[in-house]
């Protein structure tokens, strides 16, 4: 994202780690994939908030698009660059993120986001490889932001990046936690892409039963959900978004292959705990998760097939 708003004349700073931005520093940022080929070279590059603190930046905008397990730390890190009108925009995975940004943010100078396209990074390359929807802003129900999520959007839209304004943001939300919470678990697990899920019969069942948890949840919490029924959520996956990200291989098992933590705690380990609160039984999404905590407890650098 930083990279497609860097071509479009912006000044764009990127905080991240030195492996990545070592690279980008020699060569600039190779984005390729569905969305074409271009090398960025336009960046003001940080790998540590002590570093950004002596540059002395101000920002309209920062994107936070750090795992769940990180958020606490970069949400803190990231305060003392929060201008009066300086907006925070996180393109997340997982439920909690929300909760924990928001003990360092004020809310009207918050946005929360869906990303659902996939990309794969090496150092220095950032390859988007699948895309089911645009992107989607909003801010959060009853709050005024100080900069619209359609302002935002719009920016994001002109530098190449689909993404338009909702007001229910939090449906989004969870809807992406759904679609993670049925595929990312099983298809880490069995080292398949998303389309194979549809393949087998267990992965298959397994998927559905995860989707109806995953609804008795959100329901129980009273969230509103889009669809409304797990079964309309199913023939949505099955029928459209599984098909158009077939291909992809989730984040998690390249974070397993890699000997890297993983981001279940946000996923289905999250929706095991609220349904252990609420009294919603999920015991496909603590299966999931258990098995996810045996392949991490995998020594680093054993590789997983």
């Amino acid at each position: 994202m930083g990279g497609f708003l860097a071509r479009m004349g912006h000044e764009v700073s990127l905080l991240g780690r030195a492996w990545h931005l070592d690279q980008i520093k020699k060569q600039g940022l190779f984005i390729t994939g569905i969305w074409g080929d271009y090398r960025v070279k336009a960046f003001n590059l940080f790998t540590g908030a002590a570093e950004l603190a002596a540059a002395r930046p101000e920002f309209d905008l920062i994107i936070l698009t750090v795992k769940s397990y990180d958020t606490e730390q970069a949400a803190e890190e990231l305060t003392p660059f929060m201008g009066p009108e300086t907006m925070l925009l996180s393109l997340q995975n997982g439920l909690g993120n929300i909760e924990t940004i928001l003990k360092h943010v004020k809310p009207e100078q918050f946005l929360a986001g869906r990303a659902i396209f996939g990309a794969e990074l090496e150092a220095g390359v950032a390859k988007v490889t699948v895309n089911a929807d645009d992107v989607v802003l909003g801010a959060l129900p009853g709050i005024l932001p100080k900069r619209s999520a359609v302002q935002i959007s719009h920016t994001l839209s002109l530098a190449s990046i689909p993404t338009r304004a909702v007001t229910n943001i939090l449906t989004y939300i969870w809807s992406k936690v759904i679609y993670n919470c049925a595929l990312n678990g099983i298809c880490s697990i069995h080292q398949i892409p998303y389309g194979r899920i549809l393949e087998r019969e267990d992965t298959r069942e397994q998927m559905k039963n995860v989707v109806r948890e995953c609804y008795a949840v959100g329901l129980k919490a009273a969230v509103v959900l889009d669809p409304e029924t797990p079964e309309d959520f199913l023939d949505l996956l099955i029928e459209s978004l599984i098909p158009k990200t077939a291909a992809h291989f989730p984040s998690m098992l390249q974070d397993l292959r890699k000997g890297k933590r993983t981001d279940i705690d946000a996923l289905n380990g999250a929706i095991r705990r609220l349904g252990d609160i609420l009294g919603v039984s999920t015991p496909e999404n603590q299966k999931i998760t258990q098995e996810i905590y045996r392949l991490s407890r995998l020594s680093p650098g054993v590789r997983i097939l």
